[in-house]
């Protein structure tokens, strides 16, 4: 069977990428064609979008676009429910040294972030990935200076409303990654 654009554009929910045609230099003009057309849409380079299906732009889509890229900060609070504040930007950790070219829109924040902070507390979703709360609170609190103190305070109090939470990983996370004494200070006003 003869791979096509629209084979590949519906095996990925409208998403076609440029890595996946190997060596076929068809699927190369047909691309040129149906941009020509308006059939596609391009995201970045080597990201199209299949503009006859329906426009999502959603946490799965964010992640084909930064495909290294694990939700941090502003982002995975919000998912979490760790605060009220509400980022225009998606944030994503990515390597120390990845190289990534970010489209215009839409808007997405880039941490490069060493491998210890990179690889602790990662969560698998359905499509991307996000780090989990107990990381996400010892990044608030590494990033207390730089994202205020009144959004760290937020993001603890309601990480110790949770029923959910778990101080043990939380204090495992803040020793590996270098935040305990911070994070005791906090504990100490909260509880």
């Amino acid at each position: 069977m003869r791979t096509t654009l629209a084979h590949l554009s519906h095996t990925n929910n409208g998403y076609i990428r440029t890595k996946d045609f190997g060596r076929n230099r068809q699927l190369f003009i047909d691309l040129k064609v149906w941009m020509e057309a308006g059939k596609l849409e391009k995201i970045k380079p080597g990201l199209y979008r299949n503009v006859s299906f329906p426009q999502k732009l959603d946490w799965e889509e964010i992640s084909l676009i930064v495909p290294k890229g694990i939700f941090c900060l502003f982002s995975a609070w919000d998912l979490h429910g760790l605060t009220t504040h509400i980022s225009s930007d998606f944030h994503l950790a990515i390597p120390h040294k990845a190289k990534i070219t970010l489209p215009e829109y839409p808007p997405v924040k880039l941490y490069h972030w060493t491998q210890v902070f990179q690889e602790t507390g990662i969560e698998k979703k359905e499509g991307f990935s996000v780090y989990d709360k107990e990381k996400s609170v010892c990044d608030a609190i590494r990033f207390r200076n730089k994202v205020g103190l009144d959004i760290t305070g937020e993001v603890v109090k309601n990480y110790l409303k949770q029923k959910d939470r778990n101080l043990d990983k939380l204090l495992h996370y803040a020793g590996l990654l270098k935040v305990e004494k911070q994070l005791n200070q906090y504990l100490s006003v909260l509880i």
